[in-house]
């Protein structure tokens, strides 16, 4: 069945010339369910979160699975006030991404999309896994060819 939100993403890194896999598995909605059922370190996971902020900006932030979200940082990053983001309710995701919660992507299908890179992301080597559009897919891909092909900033939001 043809999933046009997977196909532009897998489109995209395939346009970029990175080196990438694609791994097929189960379908996966949380970091428990990726720690229970896939094979890959825990520690090299990236999730990416989607926020907007009051003024209607969209950023998606993407840190290690097992870190959390440091909002005071975020919003400063976003160039807003902490009280005026806030993360997308699943309905939402769905609207403005056209994905399934947990399975964001941090490369941006919407050009008015901010991308945020933890800078902590840098130092997970020699790939991450990251979303990209399905739950059932999960990207590999260096850190490196993430930040460029994402176009994202990196800046540190998480603890």
């Amino acid at each position: 069945m043809p999933d046009p939100v997977f196909d532009r993403l897998a489109r995209m890194v395939e346009q970029s010339g990175a080196p990438f896999v694609l791994h097929e598995h189960q379908a996966m909605k949380s970091m428990a369910d990726a720690e229970q059922h896939l094979p890959f370190n825990v520690a090299r996971i990236v999730k990416t979160l989607a926020f907007h902020a009051r003024s209607g900006a969209l950023i998606l932030a993407a840190l290690r699975g097992t870190d959390r979200v440091d909002y005071p940082r975020l919003a400063a990053l976003a160039g807003v006030n902490r009280r005026d983001l806030a993360p997308l309710a699943p309905d939402e995701v769905w609207e403005l991404l056209g994905v399934e919660p947990g399975s964001v992507s941090p490369l941006p299908l919407r050009e008015d999309a901010t991308v945020v890179i933890d800078a902590d992301i840098q130092t997970i080597a020699p790939t991450i896994y990251c979303g990209i559009g399905r739950p059932d897919r999960t990207l590999e891909i260096a850190p490196e060819d993430l930040v460029r092909v994402s176009g994202g900033r990196i800046s540190s939001f998480s603890k």
